[in-house]
């Protein structure tokens, strides 16, 4: 399964160890939002959205 994980801010330590228990025999595909801010490139989040079989957002 490919897991998407959106990240709005920086994950902390107990995101990250959520993140790692989902990803466990998973392939796992990240969009960090926080470093695009103005000039995020949608249309890859978009074609990355559809790629994956779940999304998981991190607000």
């Amino acid at each position: 399964m490919k897991i998407l994980h959106v990240y709005r801010n920086e994950p902390n330590e107990e995101v990250k160890k959520l993140v790692s228990l989902l990803n466990e025999g998973n392939e796992a595909m990240e969009f960090n939002l926080y470093e695009a801010k103005e000039d995020a490139d949608y249309d890859r989040l978009i074609q990355m959205i559809w790629e994956a079989d779940k999304t998981i957002s991190w607000w």
